[in-house]
């Protein structure tokens, strides 16, 4: 499973789309879309922990099949989502939906947090020093406090290549 967020569902992401489902290696590949507006996008960022309160779309890139024995099937699927992924890179938004990311993304995380990456880090080294909730969102442990400084710094690098989230 991959993630992304598209300013907006336009021509250009519907392209991909065809083109990604076209290449689909098996029945059990999937691109789902969640529009997010209204409300959700008038949020104040430092509300919630997720930093990404404007109007955008979300896109799952997902692939199963039935056979797990199957490496080389596996790699397949693999492979297919994450050439799906790259194809919206060049239209995406900073980051991805924190909750799909997975461990070894916590740049991605710090993109997807925004501003509050640094208050999580804090949070998370605060309440999970053993880092037993390791294999949920990807936020540094307390026992790599460079880690959390990485984290700050790659947020840091995320908002200031961004585009301006505010009309």
């Amino acid at each position: 499973m991959e993630t992304c967020s598209l300013p907006v569902l336009n021509e250009d992401a519907a392209e991909i789309i065809v083109e990604a489902m076209a290449k689909a290696v098996s029945a059990g590949c999937a691109i789902l879309t969640h529009e997010f507006r209204g409300a959700a996008s008038r949020v104040p960022v430092e509300a919630t922990a997720f930093g990404l309160r404007r109007d955008h779309v979300l896109i799952e890139i997902l692939a199963s099949f039935p056979d797990r024995s199957d490496r080389l099937e596996e790699r397949r699927h693999q492979h297919w989502v994450r050439d799906t992924r790259q194809a919206f890179k060049r239209i995406a938004l900073p980051g991805g939906y924190p909750n799909l990311l997975g461990a070894g993304e916590a740049d991605r995380a710090a993109a997807s947090f925004g501003p509050n990456a640094e208050w999580l880090a804090m949070v998370k080294r605060h309440y999970d020093p053993g880092n037993v909730f390791s294999s949920a969102i990807p936020l540094p442990p307390d026992q790599n406090p460079a880690a959390a400084e990485q984290l700050a710094s790659l947020h840091r690098q995320a908002r200031s290549a961004a585009p301006n989230s505010r009309a």
